[in-house]
């Protein structure tokens, strides 16, 4: 995790998100992340936006919502402080959480469990600072969604995680379809090493580490005693069927 860590620290990682923020590149997907978390949290609940990065989701949200922002990065950390001055953000270890128990109604991140090795750490972190019947709320892109490898095969750019090539993309295609039904079985964890330092690309997931699936992490959260109550973030589009969405929006309520 500390090599991990330190990418995210990095000058040209952050320059390449405050560009994407100044040209409203985040704000296009970001925007989808609120209304999602809208569709499915009553106003003035106590929101722990983990993952916050540069700020913007916390600051969305925190117009029908007391949020805290919270993120690994010093740098974003410090740029969130800097322009959205509205909201407390925090530096923080998503695998140990500075929080006490049952602090949060709900706890929510946005493009944060694909970046993580240690899901369970970090997930029964967030369900350690959430309340009894309180929420925690995961939206993610969902690479082995089918839907994302028929998109890179018209226009490759942008879907480099899965193939620099369009033979590459449709060898991602066919292993796509089988972890369709493969994961409905039997889901499982799976994981893959990115070099985060020798690549020139930043972005597009180029970083990823586990390739998130809305059924590994029904698989924890009922395992968790909690109940699932969505697994496809269906403010997303084409998002609404979980086996086949490009977006992952697991939300798991927390019962004890």
């Amino acid at each position: 995790m500390k090599k991990e860590k330190s990418h995210y620290e990095t000058d040209r990682y952050f320059k390449t998100f405050v560009k994407m923020l100044k040209n409203g590149t985040l704000y296009s997907y970001l925007k989808y992340y609120i209304k999602f978390v809208r569709k499915n949290v009553k106003k003035n609940s106590k929101i722990l936006d983990l993952g916050c990065g540069l700020g913007l989701s916390s600051y969305l949200l925190s117009k029908n919502y007391d949020v805290i922002g919270a993120d690994s990065s010093r740098p974003f950390i410090g740029y969130a402080k800097k322009h959205f001055k509205n909201v407390k953000y925090k530096r923080e270890d998503a695998r140990k959480l500075s929080f006490r128990d049952k602090t949060f109604d709900v706890v929510s991140a946005c493009g944060v469990i694909e970046h993580i090795k240690e899901v369970n750490e970090v997930l029964s972190e967030m369900l350690r600072v959430t309340k009894k019947n309180g929420l925690i709320i995961l939206v993610s892109p969902s690479w082995f969604s089918p839907l994302r490898a028929v998109k890179g095969l018209i226009n490759p750019k942008g879907f480099e995680t899965i193939g620099r090539n369009r033979l590459q993309i449709t060898g991602w295609l066919l292993k796509s379809i089988y972890y369709s039904f493969q994961k409905l079985i039997s889901p499982g964890y799976i994981f893959k090493n990115p070099d985060i330092f020798g690549e020139k690309l930043i972005s597009h997931d180029i970083d990823m580490v586990y390739i998130a699936n809305p059924y590994d992490l029904k698989k924890f959260f009922e395992k968790e005693g909690c109940e699932v109550l969505k697994l496809s973030a269906n403010t997303f589009p084409y998002s609404s069927i979980p086996s086949l969405s490009p977006w992952l929006g697991v939300v798991a309520k927390k019962l004890r």
